[in-house]
């Protein structure tokens, strides 16, 4: 699956270009810092799935989201640093077409590969959900 990120952080946009590699399945189209950025890739190169951070400079997540599903609609996962700590704007943003929300994975340490796994299994649903997804099964939760 082709996909883009928008986060202005770095570490952010790292933790989750590393883990899409690491899948082997999924293939990074383009990055965006910002919202207005991620409009402008969207009509210039529409992806399979946008992984789209909520507070950015520009403009934030949430109308991105609106602005990319007016005008050239693609699947929308919010991945942002907090999905309890930014309800509100998930909310917002899930309003405005996204179709659902994941905490952004951090690199190393316990949680990275729960992170991770969380994340592929969003996109795995997501690609199912679509028809954009690979044969790949989803990350197995142990059991």
């Amino acid at each position: 699956m082709r996909i883009g990120i928008v986060n202005d952080l770095a570490l952010a946009t790292e933790a989750i270009r590393r883990v899409l590699v690491a899948s082997a399945v999924h293939q990074v189209a383009w990055i965006a810092r910002d919202g207005a950025e991620a409009v402008a890739r969207c009509a210039e190169d529409r992806p399979d799935l946008v992984l789209m951070d909520l507070i950015m400079p520009v403009l934030d997540g949430v109308e991105a989201t609106r602005r990319i599903m007016a005008a050239t609609p693609c699947p929308i996962l919010v991945v942002t640093a907090t999905v309890d700590g930014s309800f509100g704007r998930v909310y917002d943003a899930l309003g405005a077409g996204a179709l659902d929300a994941v905490n952004t994975p951090v690199l190393g340490g316990p949680d990275g590969a729960a992170g991770a796994a969380a994340l592929l299994a969003k996109i795995a649903v997501i690609g199912r959900i679509t028809g954009t997804g690979s044969a790949t099964p989803m990350p197995s939760n142990g059991t």
